[in-house]
């Protein structure tokens, strides 16, 4: 059963992270025209731009749960 906890966790974290990186990869080009790129292009300004958007999906995701605004886990324990 505890397999069914971290996997719903894991779950819970990653659509988290995934709708922050989304959401300023949106803001990033509507607001001041910063295209993400292309992930299947193996240029060091992509893989620099994703790591921009998803270093600050993964700090407000943080940023989140320590201020407590979101849960840490949503499965905290299995009965």
């Amino acid at each position: 059963m505890a397999q069914t906890k971290d996997i719903a966790n894991t779950i819970y974290h990653s659509a988290v992270t995934t709708a922050l990186a989304a959401s300023y990869s949106m803001i990033g080009r509507k607001l001041i025209k910063f295209d993400v790129g292309d992930p299947s292009r193996a240029d060091i300004t992509e893989v620099l731009k994703l790591t921009i958007i998803i270093s600050l999906a993964t700090f407000t995701k943080d940023w989140l749960v320590n201020n407590k605004i979101i849960p840490a886990d949503i499965v905290t324990k299995v009965t």
